[in-house]
């Protein structure tokens, strides 16, 4: 998963919509919405995406999300009727988090020259320029204590023990077919952002343990094995997963069918 930045200038263009982004993901957990690509042609579905707003102040990151979309060209936003055709490169975004930039509280210009985020060029004027590694993940950490939230760096744990090995060839990475608002990492985040970062069966939790190093670090479970998922299943973060961690994972699928929570909870009460 890459991390890429795309760009807002509030004085070139008027977001007159832009209350109705705001107010459909604090109703739905999600708004889908298309935006520049700039001349960026490697973003692909399930790459993560923040948007900043340049121009007017104030100025910094307002909203995050996930690509659900290869980048595909399209008439130029910028293109009148009486113009010459032009085109440019868009990606659809799954929006997770909109603020307001002149309502809330945003991840200011100030706060993304700290630090490791300064090795970032922020004021680029073409979006989709390519976030490094090491910056992404200050700045999931910064975007997830500025939200109150657990912050987003891994996809959904596939365990071994998940996949039916009568149906798959060994090594074969499992692939299911959700709904378009429910990719792996935008399931990992709503179920997490629901249930927290403690293990749902013996409460460990690895940033009490290991500090900054176990930030975010949670396993999540399905409750519904994989192996019974068909390709038009559409999965649903909050009622069909559960964050855990690694050995409770590892037990609950020492047996088939898996362990249920309740059961290894009562097992961990008896000793």
């Amino acid at each position: 998963m890459s991390t890429y930045l795309l760009t807002w200038n509030s004085k070139r263009w008027q977001w007159e919509n832009l209350r109705e982004c705001v107010e459909s993901v604090k109703k739905n957990g999600y708004f889908i919405d298309t935006w520049s690509a700039g001349n960026n042609k490697k973003i692909i579905p399930n790459d993560r995406l923040f948007m900043i707003r340049l121009g007017e102040e104030p100025r910094g990151i307002f909203a995050s999300g996930w690509a659900v979309s290869s980048v595909y060209e399209d008439e130029h936003w910028d293109t009148d009727s009486t113009s010459k055709r032009d085109f440019s490169l868009y990606v659809e975004i799954n929006f997770d988090v909109f603020l307001d930039p002149d309502k809330d509280t945003i991840l200011n210009r100030s706060q993304l020259h700290q630090g490791i985020l300064a090795n970032m060029h922020w004021e680029s004027q073409s979006s989709g320029v390519r976030i490094p590694d090491e910056v992404a993940i200050k700045l999931e950490i910064e975007w997830a204590k500025l939200l109150g939230k657990p912050p987003i760096t891994n996809s959904i744990e596939i365990l071994p023990q998940e996949i039916d090995e009568n149906k798959y060839f060994e090594g074969a990475v499992k692939q299911i077919n959700v709904n378009i608002y429910e990719r792996n990492p935008i399931a990992r985040a709503r179920c997490i952002n629901h249930y927290g970062l403690n293990c749902h069966i013996c409460g460990f939790n690895f940033q009490k343990v290991y500090g900054d190093l176990g930030i975010g670090f949670i396993h999540v479970h399905h409750l519904k094995p994989l192996s019974e998922l068909n390709s038009k299943y559409e999965l649903n973060p909050i009622k069909d997963l559960r964050p855990v961690c690694p050995n409770c994972h590892a037990i609950i699928h020492k047996r088939k069918p898996p362990y249920s929570i309740e059961e290894l909870k009562n097992i961990i009460k008896k000793h």
